[in-house]
């Protein structure tokens, strides 16, 4: 992949800028033969744009470095990447596999690909609530998921529209809004003069089989490409079927020196089948359907001292969950999301850096229901949403990069809902540094809104919500996040970081599903429930010699919880007390890379999910009650993959790849996920060894 020059580097970590946050350099260009162009040294105090010695960057603003080691940026904040290479070089088919090298992400499954529709992605102990939107899924940065309940879309993101993945892990008011956590898929786009084909298709264990196709062009100031995915498995056992099928397309006009129109859009149709329960042979649910459409239309600017864009989207997503031959309910969730978003990031005076922008996020939502034993039909028609968040942050560079130097900043986001009550989140950092080793010091405040589905219990086949109850007294959810992190960087050799933090979330939401005592406001916010997190990551990523490279991160979480019964538990779903992730890349002979993976997860406790739903008879929002009997074996998986790298100009080949990819090597048996019945617990074992065998050519 063809990088861009370390000026822009300098504007990723100074303002996060990416494709949809475009750089500020003008002068972005590519290095002969696609090489990384070295980052200098910069002195902020001369008007560069960042107080960091830098990785290089890839073409679609991703900072091109291994996915356990954080970037750091002058706000104090950190967030962490996965590029396409780095997704294809881990062979992920779908977005969850991709996540498995971040530290502090995990994910929950029972399918090769694909996912279902409670909580499945958890970022430091936080998503496993339902329901709840605690984690956001954006593309292009605009959202994408299955909010009425949480969802997600595990089904609906195709990895290889991809140009790269940002991981948010806790509350950054000058980059998300509503939210805990949020990643960024971040799409693909045509960065050269020219014209490109690519062809992939691979095949293997259990029937697995995915082909894809990409073609672009770019000529002066227009520039297109396209790309068609299907992904398609039999299944590891009965019933563990799953597809996706995708059409993609990015457009992209340049208007001037400084301004370009760009379009974006995505089609994907899905479906996972559900296994059936290990322990009663049944299932509740036959399989999840997904079909979900995104449009984006951006205006970009871009000039010396500032860039930014507005973005209009439109993402209409439809959920069934069937279960026509296991005679229980069929159900059909639309997400119909819109909105319209800007960001600006400019320097007005020397070493300054001030971002301001906003958000505003619409949703309509429906759930229809049937039942198939009495033929009943149920249907809720959700009040609509619109959430407003106007934000503003300022950082301000005093000192040299080559001595010492201090970075303060702070930051506030409004929050004005249409449904809710409004709120604001303020945040701020201050980095002390000398050289290459900086200490960063963060605080921000998180604000999770609920979907209008906490009001399902009063809405079912009706029109409007009772008169007497006023929604804007319901309170959202805040976490107050702090952090302490260091890290150290010998260009060329090595990166290390330390990261120390403490999460303190109150004011948990109830959700009114069910019961026919009508709730007063104060039903919808639990003043007594609350969690507290802390946590240690450490990272690093060592490069001994150009032909290879080492990564690993490790995560240690301690979590409380306590519910409004006043009882208290130091065991939270999906919160291992510790986690591993290292892995390498190396290049050997003259043609062939070798690749591998290790993950270890240890004291994952299981729960289908944290419920939100009570009644207003007995108002309680209780924390988990998890016991040993919960807790999933520790996970220990091993993957690795062999390239073949060639390249043929008689057929124009740039690139190409001859592969096989092996999962779970030593044939270690993980489960993410478990039924119980009494003392009975039955585990959704994931695959095996698995073998994967294909090609991928760059024309």
């Amino acid at each position: 992949m063809k990088k861009v020059s370390a000026l822009v580097a300098a504007a990723i970590l100074a303002g996060h800028c990416s494709y949809a946050q475009p750089c500020w350099a003008a002068d972005a260009t590519p290095a002969p033969d696609g090489q990384a162009t070295p980052a200098p040294k910069t002195d902020l105090t001369q008007g560069s744009l960042s107080a960091y010695d830098l990785p290089a960057v890839t073409a679609f603003g991703v900072v091109d470095q291994p996915p356990t080691v954080p970037v750091q940026t002058r706000f104090g904040t950190q967030y962490n990447v996965v590029t396409e290479e780095q997704i294809r070089q881990q062979n992920s088919l779908d977005f969850y596999d991709a996540l498995r090298n971040v530290p502090g992400v995990m994910y929950q499954k029972k399918n090769i690909i694909g996912g279902q529709t409670g909580a499945s992605l958890y970022v430091r102990g936080r998503g496993a609530s339902h329901p709840s939107p605690d984690v956001n899924i954006y593309f292009d940065d605009v959202p994408r998921s299955g909010v009425l309940y949480g969802q997600s879309l595990a089904d609906g993101i195709p990895v290889y529209a991809l140009g790269g993945m940002e991981i948010y892990k806790y509350p950054q008011p000058s980059r998300f809004g509503s939210g805990y956590a949020m990643l960024n898929f971040i799409p693909k786009y045509m960065t050269e003069e020219g014209y490109e084909l690519r062809i992939g298709a691979e095949g293997g264990s259990y029937g697995t089989v995915a082909e894809n196709v990409g073609m672009g062009a770019k000529k002066e100031n227009v520039d297109i490409y396209a790309a068609q995915s299907l992904i398609s498995t039999l299944g590891h056992k009965d019933h563990t079927a799953a597809y996706q099928s995708s059409y993609y397309g990015n457009m992209g006009v340049g208007l001037s020196d400084n301004w370009t129109l760009r379009m974006m859009a995505n089609r994907v149709d899905a479906q996972t089948q559900a296994p059936n329960n290990p322990i009663t042979n049944t299932r509740a649910t036959d399989r999840f359907d997904t079909q979900t459409s995104l449009a984006t239309l951006s205006l970009i600017n871009k000039y010396s001292n500032a860039s930014g864009y507005l973005k209009g989207y439109y993402n209409d997503t439809l959920f069934y969950l069937r279960g026509e031959n296991s005679n229980t309910t069929t159900s059909v969730q639309t997400n119909n999301l819109y909105g319209l978003r800007g960001r600006e990031t400019y320097t007005i005076w020397e070493g300054s850096e001030i971002v301001n922008g906003f958000d505003l996020d619409i949703s309509d939502l429906r759930n229809d229901q049937r039942r198939y034993a009495t033929n009943a039909t149920t249907s809720w028609e959700f009040p609509q949403h619109r959430l407003f968040s106007p934000y503003a942050a300022i950082s301000q560079m005093i000192g040299s990069k080559e001595s010492f130097h201090v970075t303060p900043s702070t930051g506030l986001r409004l929050y004005t809902s249409s449904l809710f009550e409004d709120k604001a989140a303020p945040q701020a950092g201050l980095v002390l540094g000398y050289n290459n080793t900086n200490l960063g010091f963060n605080y921000a405040r998180g604000v999770n809104y609920p979907s209008p589905v906490v009001l399902q219990g009063l809405l079912a086949n009706k029109t409007s919500l009772p008169a007497g109850l006023d929604t804007k007294d319901i309170r959202p959810e805040v976490v107050d996040h702090y952090e302490v992190s260091l890290s150290h960087t010998q260009p060329g050799l090595f990166t290390a970081s330390a990261t120390v933090f403490h999460d303190d979330g109150r004011d948990r939401l109830r959700a009114y599903m069910f019961g026919n005592a009508m709730p007063t406001s104060d039903f919808f916010t639990s003043s007594t429930a609350e969690y507290k997190i802390n946590g240690l990551e450490l990272s690093a990523s060592v490069t001994p010699t150009d032909n290879l490279e080492l990564f690993a991160g490790a995560t240690w979480l301690k979590a409380w919880a306590k519910g409004d019964d006043g009882v208290s538990t130091g065991k939270m779903p999906y919160t291992p007390a510790f986690a591993l992730q290292t892995g390498f890349k190396w290049k050997f002979i003259e043609h062939f890379q070798l690749s591998g993976d290790y993950q270890y997860l240890k004291d994952v406790y299981y729960a289908q999910n944290w419920a939100r739903t009570t009644s207003p008879a007995a108002p309680a929002s209780t924390a988990p009650n998890l016991t040993e009997k919960d807790r999933l074996p520790d996970i220990n998986v091993f993957n690795a993959r062999l390239d073949y790298i060639f390249s043929y100009d008689d057929m124009h080949i740039e690139e190409g790849k001859v592969f096989v990819a092996v999962n779970n090597i030593f044939n270690t048996p993980y489960a993410y996920s478990m039924e119980r019945a009494g003392n009975d617990r039955g585990l959704y074992n994931m695959p095996g060894t698995t073998i994967m065998v294909g090609f991928d050519l760059k024309f």
